[in-house]
């Protein structure tokens, strides 16, 4: 390829095989598989935009790292990554059409992550889990002046487990409280914008290595009934999507299979932080908030989850600098300024306080925590565990929290 052009793909940094590696992947599972990469590979990558052709990125490299790179390298480098369908070529579009149509062909949803993020194998992913449990034993939690049967929902992280794992295991230790056969309306974030639709269901079961989540075909009729719009317009996003997957394996783990979930993933509110007004202006979005508020009143045994982290700062989300000391405490003051409207559950404010900031923190949790406090039935929340995580070496840092909520 002259001027090869790279898929819209995930970047992040992994250990692998005893190694720090970048991991390369197609977020809409594409090639199935994830590409793992040195830094200095990183770099030659990078200039795979359509804009640059090979000799361009070698002038690049030698500027960077004073020694020539060969055409050789470059080229085996682009097989390797037209190969796993990294690059915009014909083989790589011909390959995304036969994914969809057998997605929209499949009832179920089949777990993205498992083998990657997580264990494949169910008895190996119980143990991991279990250690996440017994990491928070004996940790003081904030008191609760909850009863046991009071909960209404959570807002979980959706950060990989590795890194978040206590976190969930905070919050997902309260559901545990639940005696009865519960349906799990999920709210997760839409990491992507390919779709206009403000929120995107799916009636597929969610697939993981401890079986198949059953959906709540009743909610799921009222919601689709509900509109003149398509609600599944974009639905192929679920297949890729982490943050609902993250949290049916915990509430497998918990639950078995004596839950339903309604899976739903809520698309980004930039548009309207960069206009200034608050999403309750769009008709479809409060239209939709107010038959899930409904919902929820009308079906007790119906609990709501956001599925979301809160701060992206650094050079790694497309910020000049690198995350520094002060930047660290800003972000952990602003970060617990919004949590405290989501515990008194206020949406417009929580909503506001990063409206005012112009989303600098860019908070990929916005739209799923704002939908869940415009419609969970509950008089308070209550903040289990905070927590930001650095990344030295691309100068970033990702914060996340756990919050439960009463009646």
């Amino acid at each position: 390829m002259e001027k090869p052009r790279l898929t819209n793909v995930e970047v992040f940094p992994v250990e692998y095989q005893g190694q720090n590696r970048i991991c390369l992947r197609d977020p809409r599972a594409i090639n199935g598989k994830a590409l793992f990469v040195s830094q200095e590979a990183l770099f030659i990558i990078s200039h795979f935009d359509g804009r640059h052709n090979i000799l361009k990125t070698q002038e690049k490299y030698l500027k960077n790292f004073g020694r020539i790179l060969y055409k050789a390298e470059v080229e085996e480098i682009i097989r390797t990554l037209g190969d796993s369908l990294l690059l915009e070529n014909e083989n790589y579009f011909y390959n995304k059409q036969k994914i969809l149509d057998q997605y929209r062909e499949s009832e179920i949803k089949e777990s993205h992550h498992a083998g990657i993020s997580y264990p494949n194998d169910p008895t190996e992913l119980r143990n991991w889990l279990n250690g996440f449990f017994e990491e928070i034993n004996g940790v003081h939690e904030p008191e609760k002046v909850s009863k046991v049967n009071s909960i209404k929902g959570i807002i979980s992280p959706h950060i990989d487990f590795k890194r978040g794992g206590k976190s969930y295991a905070h919050v997902y230790k309260e559901l545990t409280n639940i005696s009865n056969e519960p349906t799990f309306l999920i709210f997760g974030t839409y990491h992507f914008t390919e779709s206009t639709n403000p929120f995107i269901l799916t009636k597929k079961k969610y697939s993981t290595p401890l079986g198949n989540a059953e959906i709540d075909s009743n909610i799921i009729k009222i919601i689709e009934s509900s509109f003149d719009w398509d609600i599944y317009e974009g639905e192929i996003a679920h297949l890729t999507e982490h943050s609902i997957e993250f949290q049916v394996v915990f509430l497998q783990y918990i639950f078995s299979n004596r839950l339903k979930i309604v899976p739903i993933l809520c698309n980004s509110f930039h548009q309207y932080i960069e206009n200034g007004v608050s999403p309750a202006t769009d008709y479809k979005i409060t239209e939709f908030l107010k038959t899930v508020r409904s919902i929820i009143k009308n079906y007790p045994e119906v609990y709501l989850i956001a599925g979301a982290d809160l701060a992206h700062v650094g050079k790694k989300f497309g910020d000049k600098e690198s995350v520094n000391d002060k930047t660290v405490n800003w972000i952990k003051e602003r970060d617990l300024l919004s949590l405290s409207f989501s515990e008194k559950i206020d949406a417009e404010n929580f909503y506001n306080a990063i409206k005012e900031e112009k989303d600098i923190r860019k908070i990929c949790g916005l739209s799923p925590i704002y939908s869940l406090l415009s419609t969970i039935d509950a008089r308070e929340g209550v903040l289990l565990d905070y927590n930001q995580v650095l990344e030295p070496e691309t100068g970033s840092v990702v914060s996340f929290a756990s919050m439960v909520f009463y009646s």
